[in-house]
């Protein structure tokens, strides 16, 4: 189950740092009636948060098997 768990905060961090991406790069959100510098800032912020989800579940992927190797 604790696999399933990573795989899915893997996927979830790529979501957002592909929606980051996306409303950075692209124009195919309807929201013209936004701020161009809040888009961009919205992308950055998603981007962001991906990334810090990316690398905080390897780091736990990490710490967790070095964990299991000590022990035995």
């Amino acid at each position: 189950m604790q696999s399933v768990m990573t795989y899915i905060a893997y996927i979830a961090g790529s979501v957002f740092i592909l929606l980051g991406l996306a409303l950075m790069f692209t124009d195919k959100f309807n929201m013209s009636q936004l701020p161009s510098q809040f888009i961009i800032m919205m992308g950055v912020v998603l981007f962001l948060y991906g990334l810090f989800r990316v690398v905080a579940t390897l780091l736990a992927f990490i710490n967790k098997k070095e964990m299991s190797r000590a022990t035995t």
